[in-house]
């Protein structure tokens, strides 16, 4: 089965970094291309999750090398195989510094269009940079998105081409779409990138194999636009959200009613709303937080693509919230399939992350002089120089450069995903009366709202009271602690042709659950 994901807009790029979270922990299909859409290129949350997908790309293809670091495919950490283009953002508008008016040659339009477009467009629209989004204008991006052509050379609209042949060809094949409903790029990018799909679809006459699927957000933040130096400029504002939903709902009617251009649709709302401190119109100031709500999304897409999940030829839309309490909790948490546990997944991937990135990844970093002195250690024996010692040399190679690029790298994700929980945790509940009881991160973590870009911090060293406190990192009731990780990682099985780093990676990232 092949299986596609496009992230839409700002918040599309938000949910795919919880969907890519998700995947490391081995809750993703075997086989997935992600993409994404934004006329914003510089858009804060596009260029975060952008590098958080080379990375996982990267680090997945250093340590399934069977010839180096294998981690084996009976592994479930970094289990998908994520691809991408050379540039995962598809800008529907080429150009720089593009307006409405230059995308539809306005001056050469008949006079009775003219007046058409004079009609539905003020001149402070029709005139509007667009390089950095339509602003939470979907009849911007609308008009900007038909405007556009979708042909086989381009490399984003190939992928779809070569995904429905795919199916043409008898192999099951699946597309998914996420943004939000309040947007500007999300709301006019959703039912217009599905309908070019669909078309695409009827003109390769394929009838069978083929299933779109889809996640819309709907309100489920907002934020305080300052006063100062708005004048006269186009941005999304928080009071219009809900009267934009309405209206598109009722657009989007045709969608799933009459036209049943999905299979499944995915819906998430969320109250109360959570509320941003910081405010930017686009560009790379745009770094909203991720928020819990958007792991629904990216639950719903995994669902989707879930071989468990059997696509009805019926139309299926499915909604979902929290619990009716004002506290958010693991069980609040849908699980992908019968056989995947979503909270156990994450939990674990959690867990791996504080294990590896302030216990056992500072053992590895470093020349071989500086890492001997663990080699007496059963874990470090049993795990680590069993398996990246040089018969030739005579030489434990894990100081050596190659290795330590894995062990570096790994660190660095393992950050990512502490700071992505810990950053989700404070900034979905900030200033409500919501409480969130999935982690505790106070003692390692600092989290300063009103930053852009580095809200949370990460201490470089815990002391040993501060690392006794890993019992409670996860509020999931195991009490697990770093003594239980330690004697896991002296009896769990090494699979079968396991190699190198790979044997560690894995067996720490199993060690972490009872």
């Amino acid at each position: 089965m092949k299986n596609f994901i496009i992230g839409i807009g700002g918040t599309g790029a938000k949910c795919l970094e919880h969907l890519l979270h998700c995947c490391s922990s081995g809750l993703g299909p075997e086989d997935l291309w992600v993409g994404m859409v934004d006329q914003d290129e510089a858009n804060g949350n596009v260029s975060r999750t952008k590098i958080l997908l080379n990375k996982y790309i990267n680090l997945r293809t250093s340590l399934r090398d069977e010839a180096k670091h294998d981690l084996t495919n009976n592994s479930n950490l970094f289990k998908t195989n994520i691809r991408t283009n050379n540039d995962s953002v598809w800008l529907p508008l080429k150009g720089a510094d593009p307006t409405l008016k230059e995308v539809v040659h306005y001056d050469l339009l008949k006079p009775e269009v003219k007046g058409l477009m004079d009609c539905l467009y003020d001149p402070t629209e029709k005139l509007q940079n667009l390089s950095e989004g339509f602003r939470a204008r979907p009849n911007i991006g609308a008009a900007a998105m038909l405007a556009t052509t979708a042909n086989e050379n381009d490399p984003f609209w190939s992928q779809i081409y070569k995904a429905i042949d795919a199916a043409r060809g008898g192999e099951e094949v699946r597309v998914f779409i996420i943004s939000s409903i309040f947007g500007g790029t999300g709301a006019s990018g959703f039912p217009n990138i599905a309908r070019r799909i669909k078309t695409i679809q009827q003109e390769k006459n394929v009838t069978t194999n083929f299933h779109l699927g889809g996640a819309l957000m709907l309100p489920y933040f907002n934020y305080e636009v300052p006063e100062e130096n708005m004048e006269g400029e186009l941005f999304a504002k928080p009071e219009e959200f809900l009267d934009q939903t309405k209206g598109a709902l009722e657009y989007y009617s045709k969608l799933f009613e009459h036209n049943k251009i999905f299979d499944q649709v995915y819906i998430t709302g969320w109250d109360p709303l959570s509320k941003l401190s910081n405010f930017k119109m686009g560009g790379n100031l745009q770094n909203n937080p991720p928020l819990f709500p958007e792991i629904y999304a990216a639950l719903g897409a995994l669902k989707f693509f879930s071989s468990e999940n059997k696509i009805s030829e019926n139309q299926e839309i499915f909604h979902i919230g929290k619990n009716d309490s004002d506290e958010i909790l693991w069980s609040d948490i849908p699980n992908v399939s019968n056989s995947l546990n979503s909270k156990e997944n994450i939990a674990k991937l959690i867990r791996f992350a504080f294990s590896y990135n302030w216990m056992y990844g500072p053992a590895l970093v470093g020349s071989w002089s500086k890492i001997k002195k663990y080699s007496n250690e059963n874990w470090f024996k049993r795990l680590i120089y069993k398996y990246t010692y040089n018969s030739e040399t005579k030489n434990c190679e894990v100081g050596h450069e190659h290795n330590q690029e894995v062990i570096l790298a790994m660190k660095e994700y393992c950050e990512d995903i502490l700071i992505w929980i810990t950053d989700m945790h404070y900034s979905t509940i900030l200033n409500t009366d919501q409480k969130m009881n999935l982690v505790v991160s106070e003692f390692f973590s600092e989290f300063k709202a009103k930053n852009v870009s580095n809200r949370v911090t990460i201490k470089e060293k815990l002391n040993y009271s501060e690392k006794n406190q890993f019992k409670d990192f996860v509020s999931d009731g195991k009490n697990l602690k770093l003594l239980n990780i330690m004697s896991n990682i002296c009896y769990k099985k090494i699979y079968r042709d396991q190699k190198g780093l790979g044997v560690f990676m894995d067996i720490l990232f199993r060690s972490c659950e009872q």
